[in-house]
C-alpha cells in the first residue's frame, strides 16, 4: 500500500476496518467513534467525529485557500490477520502430545512419559492393523508401570503380571482442561478431535463470525452432548460448558450484565497433554528384586498381601525421595522391586473338617481364630507342612522364573534377590532357605538311644541270657536303621525343596523364628557367627525386625550369643529423624533385671505386706513362727474399703502347721541354690562377653503413641507393611552407598 498523495482517490472506511480485535474471541468487542475518508475531488484528508445523534462535521478546506494547512495524515497501514498458531495443515496429534492414564482410587493418574509413548504407538499400529485387509493378528501388550503391569490398548485394561485379580481401566488422552489438565472423557475427547479436525485441517479454515454489536462473541461451530455442549471461537479457544440448571443460571446472569458466556460458566480445552513425553522418562532396570510373603490370616483376604505389598512399595517411595535421592537421577542404574507371594489361598488342607468341628456358637470369633491361628498348627502337623512348604517354595521359583525371562539383564548384571518375610512366613521362608527337615530331630533322637534298656538290668540271673540276645537284637536293628536312614537322608537332601537362586537378605518382621528355633534345639555356639542358624552359602545376612509390642516376634541373637539377652537391640532410625549407619552404632546394656529368686523373694515379702495391712493388729503370729517371714511389729490400722476383698486375695494363714513350716524351709533352699546358679551364670556371662556378633541381628522399631500398651500389642503386629521406618530401614541394607547419613 502506498502513502496518499494530492490527488488520489481513496473510498471511505469503516472504523472497523481499522480496530484491533480483541486477543480472545470470546470477549466482547466495543465499537470505535473515530473514523477517517478521503474528499475525491480534493487532496485534503477528512477527519470524522462520530456523535451519538449520528452527525458529521465537515473539517475540510477549500485548496485556494491561502492559509497553510498541515500535512495530511497518512491512514495505517492494513495489519496483516494473524491465525492463531498452528499446523499449516491441521492433522492427528503427535505421540508425545497424546498422554495414557490409568485408573487408582478413583482417579486418572498418567502413565510416564516412556509408557505412554509405547503405548500410544502400540495403539496406532493397532489401528493400522485393523483398517487394513490382512488377516487379525494377535496384537499383544505393552509392559508398563516399571513391568508391573501389562495394558492391552483394544480392550483398555491394564492386568497385574505377577499377581491375579488385579485390573483397571486405562484411558487415551487427547483433550485436556486447561486449569487442572485432567482428560476429557474419552469417548466425548473422540468426538472433540473428530470435529475439530473438519473445521480446521482444510485449506482455508473458517474464521470467527464478525461481531455485529455490543455483547458476548458468538461461537463459530457448537457440538452438542446429551449434558453439555463444546463451543469453538477458533483454533485455541474452544469451551466446555455443563447444561446443568445452575450452569444455565450463571450464563444468563452473565449475559444480563454483559460478560462473556465463557467467564461465567466455561471451562477452556487444550488439545494436547500440557508436557509433551519422553522417552527418557523412564524408570533404572531393576537391580534388587524382594519377594514379599506373608503369614497367618491371609485366607480370609486374598488381596490382603497385594495391598500390604503396595503399602510397603509407596512408603519405600516416600524414603527414596527423601533420603535416597540418587536412586531416582537420571544417572541411576540401581532400583528395587517388590513382588507379593500369595501361597494360602492354593491351600486347601483340611478339605473343611475344622471348620465342620467348630461349635456353633461364637461362630464370628471361631471363624477368625480358625483363620489366624491354626495356620500355626496346621505348620506344625506333619501331615500338612510338607504341603505348605511345597506351595511356597513353588510359588516363589515361578515368580522368579517368570521375572527373569521379561527382565533378560537381570542375572547378567549382578541382580541380587532378599525376601521381606511377615510372622509365620519367616519360619516358611527359613525352612525353604536352610533345607530343614523334622526327620533330622527323629534322627538325632536315634542316634542318642543305643544304650541298654532300663528294665533289662534288673532282670534276674535266670534271665541274663535272655537279656543279652535282646541286647544283640538291638544292636542290629540299630545299625540296620542307620544304614537306611543314611539312604533316605540322601533322598531328602535331593530332593528337598529349593530356591532357584541364592538369597542376599532375610527381613524378618514380627517373627516368631526365635521360638520354633529354641524348641529344635538350637543353642548358642559361643563364636559370634549365625552360621550354625542359616549359613552364608544360602544367605548373606538374617534381619530380624520388630516392635517391642509385638506378642509374636522374638529375638534371635540370645541364640548366638547368649549374654546378647541382656543388650539392647539396635533402634530403627525414624523417617524424619537423622539418619547414621547401623555399624557405627555402639551397644548397650539393658537395664538390669532382678533373678528369678528375687523376684520370688520380693513377691513373698510384698504378700506378706498386704497381709499385715488388712489382717490388723489383732492377728498375731503364734509362738512357733519363724522369725524371718513373722515381722515383729503389725501395723495397727486397717486400710479401708474393700478390705474382705483384699484379704481374700492376700491373706495366708497366721497359725503355721509343722507342714507349712517344712515347706518355707524347703523353699528358702532352693532360693539359696537358684543364688549359687545364677552367680555361676554371671561368672560364665562376665567370660563370654568378650566375644561380639559379627553382625547385629535384631533391630527394634519405636513405640507407636497408643498409650496402653495392650492396645499397642493388638496393633502392632500388622504395622509393619505401612511403616515408613521399615521402608526405610530395607533401603538402607539393600543400597547402603545411596544413602545419605548425617
Amino acid at each position: 500500500m502506498q502513502y496518499p498523495t494530492p490527488g488520489d482517490n481513496f473510498p471511505d472506511y469503516a472504523s472497523s476496518e481499522w480496530d484491533d480485535k480483541s486477543a480472545d474471541p470470546a470477549d466482547t468487542s466495543g465499537e470505535s467513534g473515530f473514523s477517517l475518508a478521503m474528499d475525491e475531488s480534493s487532496s485534503s484528508v477528512t477527519f470524522k467525529f462520530t456523535a451519538d445523534s449520528g452527525d458529521d462535521a465537515d473539517t475540510s478546506e477549500n485548496n485556494s485557500t491561502p492559509k497553510r494547512s498541515k500535512p495530511p495524515r497518512p491512514p495505517p497501514l492494513r495489519k496483516p490477520k494473524v491465525d492463531p498458531p498452528r499446523e499449516e495443515k491441521m492433522g492427528d496429534l503427535e505421540v508425545v502430545r497424546v498422554r495414557w492414564f490409568y485408573r487408582e482410587e478413583k482417579k486418572w493418574l498418567p502413565f510416564i512419559g516412556y509408557d505412554s509413548c509405547q503405548l500410544e504407538w502400540k495403539y496406532r499400529q493397532t489401528l493400522v492393523k485393523s483398517d487394513g485387509d490382512e488377516q487379525e493378528e494377535e496384537i499383544g501388550t505393552v509392559g508398563v508401570r516399571g513391568g508391573l503391569y501389562e495394558v492391552d490398548v483394544v480392550t483398555k485394561k491394564c492386568h497385574a503380571i505377577y499377581w491375579s485379580e488385579d485390573t483397571v481401566d486405562v484411558m487415551r488422552g487427547t483433550w485436556f482442561y486447561a486449569s487442572s489438565s485432567e482428560p476429557v472423557e474419552e469417548c466425548m475427547a473422540m468426538d472433540i478431535e473428530k470435529e475439530h479436525l473438519e473445521l480446521f485441517s482444510k485449506g482455508q479454515p473458517q474464521e470467527p463470525p464478525v461481531q455485529q454489536g455490543k455483547g458476548a462473541q458468538k461461537a463459530m461451530h457448537e457440538l452438542s452432548f446429551r449434558e453439555c455442549h463444546v463451543d469453538w471461537y477458533s483454533c485455541e479457544a474452544v469451551y466446555f460448558y455443563s447444561n446443568s440448571t445452575s450452569s444455565r443460571i450463571a450464563r444468563s446472569i452473565g449475559n444480563t450484565f454483559g460478560f462473556s458466556k465463557a467467564s461465567t460458566s466455561g471451562y477452556k480445552l487444550v488439545r494436547g497433554y500440557p508436557t509433551p513425553a519422553s522417552l527418557d522418562d523412564k524408570p533404572p532396570p531393576i537391580s534388587h528384586l524382594v519377594f514379599v510373603v506373608h503369614g497367618v490370616g491371609h485366607v480370609m483376604d486374598k488381596k490382603a498381601i497385594i495391598k500390604n505389598c503396595s503399602d510397603l512399595r509407596k512408603g519405600a517411595a516416600k524414603a527414596i525421595m527423601k533420603h535416597l535421592p540418587d536412586l531416582v537421577s537420571s544417572a541411576s542404574t540401581q532400583r528395587v522391586e517388590f513382588l507379593p507371594v500369595e501361597w494360602r489361598s492354593s491351600l486347601k488342607l483340611d478339605n473343611g473338617m475344622v471348620s465342620a468341628v467348630t461349635p456353633q456358637k461364637l461362630k464370628g470369633l471361631r471363624y477368625v481364630l480358625n483363620s489366624t491361628g491354626m495356620d500355626v498348627l496346621y505348620y506344625t502337623s506333619p501331615l500338612y507342612r510338607s504341603e505348605i512348604i511345597k506351595c511356597v517354595q513353588s510359588e516363589v521359583n515361578d515368580l522368579y522364573e517368570e521375572f527373569r525371562q521379561r527382565n533378560e539383564g537381570f542375572e547378567p548384571n549382578g541382580g541380587k534377590v532378599s525376601v521381606f518375610s511377615h510372622s509365620l512366613g519367616s519360619v516358611i521362608m527359613y525352612d525353604i532357605i536352610t533345607g530343614w527337615n523334622p526327620i533330622h530331630l527323629y534322627d538325632q533322637y536315634l542316634s542318642h538311644e543305643q544304650c541298654h534298656h532300663p528294665d533289662l538290668n534288673s532282670v534276674t540271673p535266670d534271665h541274663h541270657d535272655l537279656a543279652s540276645e535282646l541286647h544283640k537284637a538291638r544292636m542290629r536293628v540299630s545299625e540296620l536303621e542307620k544304614q537306611l536312614l543314611a539312604t533316605n537322608q540322601i533322598a531328602a537332601a535331593l530332593h528337598r525343596p529349593k530356591l532357584n537362586f541364592k538369597v542376599e537378605n532375610f527381613f524378618c518382621v514380627g517373627s516368631p523364628l526365635a521360638v520354633f528355633l529354641a524348641l529344635r534345639g538350637v543353642r548358642p555356639q559361643g563364636n559370634g557367627s549365625i552360621s550354625h542358624i542359616i549359613p552364608k552359602a544360602v544367605c548373606n545376612r538374617l534381619f530380624n525386625i520388630y516392635y517391642p509390642t509385638d506378642p509374636v516376634a522374638y529375638r534371635v541373637e540370645p541364640l548366638i550369643l547368649r549374654h546378647y539377652s541382656t543388650i539392647c537391640p539396635l533402634q530403627v532410625h525414624r523417617m524424619e529423624g537423622r539418619q547414621v549407619p547401623y555399624h557405627t552404632m555402639k551397644t548397650t546394656a539393658l537395664p538390669k533385671a532382678l533373678k528369678t529368686s528375687e523376684e520370688m523373694k520380693g513377691l513373698s515379702e510384698g504378700l506378706q505386706e498386704a497381709d499385715l495391712m488388712v489382717g490388723g493388729a489383732e492377728e498375731k503370729t503364734s509362738p512357733g513362727s519363724s522369725n524371718a517371714s513373722s515381722p515383729q511389729h503389725v501395723p495397727k490400722t486397717q486400710s479401708p474399703g474393700g478390705a474382705g476383698v483384699m484379704k481374700a486375695w492376700f491373706s495366708r494363714p497366721v497359725e503355721k502347721t509343722p507342714e507349712l513350716e517344712a515347706l518355707e524351709d524347703m523353699e528358702r533352699a532352693i532360693l539359696r541354690i537358684e543364688n549359687m546358679a545364677a552367680s555361676n551364670e554371671k561368672e560364665e556371662a562376665d567370660e563370654m562377653e568378650s566375644v561380639e556378633l559379627e553382625n547385629r541381628v535384631d533391630f527394634e522399631l519405636r513405640e507407636s503413641n497408643i498409650g496402653s500398651s495392650y492396645l499397642s500389642a493388638l496393633t502392632s503386629h500388622t504395622s509393619y507393611w505401612a511403616s515408613g521406618d521399615v521402608a526405610l530401614f530395607i533401603l538402607s541394607q539393600l543400597f547402603p552407598d545411596y544413602l545419605i547419613t548425617q
